[in-house]
């Protein structure tokens, strides 16, 4: 019993979070703002959410994005989340 309890304690912290797609309507100097493609936990798919990264990529508005986040949203208008990595889907 304690090996299986371990082991689903070691699961949960080397999780790398949430990841969901999205498209960028605006582009800041270490944010974006986006448009979710899908339904993420409390995000809903057509919600603009206004996303940080400290390594943000390159990217313009109607970029096409995979965003990994730990699932923390700050529940403003608009939501903000911080991404703990930023795709750009090819």
């Amino acid at each position: 019993m304690a090996v299986l309890l371990l082991a689903a304690i070691l699961c949960a912290c080397t999780e790398k979070g949430h990841t969901f797609s999205c498209t960028v309507t605006e582009v800041y100097e270490n944010a974006v703002m986006a448009v979710c493609a899908e339904d993420a936990g409390s995000l809903m798919k057509g919600q603009k959410v206004y996303i940080s990264c400290e390594a943000m990529p390159a990217l313009a508005p109607d970029d096409a994005v995979q965003v990994t986040f730990e699932g923390d949203v700050m529940l403003s208008e608009p939501p903000q989340i911080v991404a703990l990595k930023i795709e750009k889907e090819e």
